[in-house]
């Protein structure tokens, strides 16, 4: 019972530390926070932090780590799911990806920011195998749908490429405020990319009415006399008009 309840404690106090240092390096950046700062915010002893951690850099290691392992447990969830088509099973990862970007914006932020771990280090080979095993798991369930001609047969990394490149591109552009509306609008568009990618079969879709735009008006409030009384700038979603000819 005392070893269970100092498990309970350590576990708490490490997820303590890696939030704490999650808000420090969004506040102020990576390199101008310190491990004296992310000490602070989590309320830790350094003895508790060093019992955790040996540096900075092990600490946003195992945050990163962490992250991903967040993002695969949604990849494994389709995984296990078994989907039945090509489609089924490039629609759930992107959607997964999309959803897990627009729950956690602050921690997706920090992954695109540290960009790929070395993999020399501890974090960079626990990342490795998380890597290995979900990309056995997909190769798996990939190899009937390449045998029988209808998805192309293709290295694991390009297919990475292919399903997640273009929504990471995306989700940074909307992490970024020069996308408008949520993350998952742009699902249906990346989804048929990817299945076109991965089976070299164009997907057809009905034409979509136009997205909204975002444009910057002028707003003026004029008083009775058509005096100028105050001004503003704002932002405003734009949906093109479809005239009749």
């Amino acid at each position: 019972m005392h070893s269970g309840v100092l498990l309970c404690v350590g576990m708490g106090m490490r997820e303590r530390i890696l939030d704490a240092a999650l808000e420090c390096f969004t506040e102020d950046g990576y390199e101008r926070t310190t491990v004296a700062r992310i000490r602070e915010h989590s309320g830790v002893s350094n003895g508790a932090l060093f019992h955790h951690f040996s540096s900075k850099d092990a600490i946003a290691g195992a945050l990163y780590v962490e992250a991903m392992r967040s993002v695969q447990d949604g990849f494994w969830d389709v995984v296990r799911q078994s989907p039945a088509t090509l489609r089924e099973a490039v629609g759930g990862v992107i959607r997964q990806l999309l959803s897990w970007i627009e729950d956690n914006p602050e921690r997706a932020r920090f992954l695109y920011g540290r960009g790929h771990l070395d993999w020399t280090t501890d974090a960079g080979g626990q990342l490795q195998e998380l890597n290995r095993d979900l990309a056995g798991a997909y190769q798996d369930w990939l190899a009937p749908f390449v045998v029988r001609g209808e998805a192309k047969d293709l290295p694991i990394a390009v297919v990475v490429a292919i399903v997640t490149g273009p929504a990471h591109a995306i989700a940074q552009r909307w992490l970024a405020g020069q996308l408008p509306g949520p993350l998952l609008h742009y699902a249906g568009d990346l989804i048929d990319a990817a299945v076109a990618g991965m089976s070299g079969v164009p997907t057809k879709r009905p034409r979509r009415h136009h997205q909204p735009a975002q444009g910057r008006v002028r707003i003026q409030l004029l008083g009775s006399e058509g005096s100028i009384i105050a001004e503003g700038n704002a932002v405003a979603e734009l949906t093109p008009v479809k005239h009749a000819r």
